[in-house]
């Protein structure tokens, strides 16, 4: 019994056996309690740890794939609506020349209608000129037909008398 109190013996070969296995046992105890009490907990702690790095890790590179993925769509949508607008702008440049062909068709037609109908005006006018002048000329035959009566002449002079009033006719 004195091997296992320590120091109830002298310095014998059995107390230091005794000392090294009371030491021995102590530690063991003493691993067995830090195993059970502080290793398991720190061990949880660490695996708690790991886990929620690696949740982390793996949130980001999420995050980094979103993050791609939506800028890829992005880039898409930026496309695609280049694309629309210069359709859009298209389709108002030609929607603008077929407006503008158009009009100048109309103005053409129109142009068109405004110079026939000028020359009726004009072959109107004419006619009218016309008729006016046979008027003049009728009035002007029966003025020499009264100068006639009323002068007998001779055949050169009703010749001179006629070139004279077609001269003053022409004239007017």
């Amino acid at each position: 019994m004195d091997l296992i109190i320590l120091g109830a013996a002298g310095e014998t070969m059995a107390t230091a056996f005794g000392t090294s296995l009371v030491l021995l046992v102590s530690f063991l105890v003493l691993l067995g309690a830090l195993s059970y009490f502080v290793w398991n907990p720190v061990k949880k702690i660490m695996d708690d740890r790991e886990k929620v790095i690696h949740d982390d890790i793996q949130n980001a590179e999420n995050s980094k794939k979103d993050a791609a993925r939506l800028r890829d769509e992005n880039e898409a949508l930026l496309k695609q609506t280049q694309s629309e607008i210069s359709e859009m702008f298209e389709n108002s440049r030609k929607q603008a020349n077929a407006e503008q062909e158009l009009i100048i068709k109309e103005a053409n037609a129109r142009a068109s209608h405004l110079i026939t109908e000028a020359k009726a005006d004009i072959e109107r006018e004419k006619e009218r000129a016309m008729r006016e002048i046979n008027d003049q000329v009728a009035d002007l035959s029966v003025l020499i037909a009264e100068k006639v009566i009323q002068k007998e002449l001779t055949a050169t002079d009703q010749q001179e008398l006629v070139k004279k009033y077609l001269q003053e006719a022409g004239d007017r």
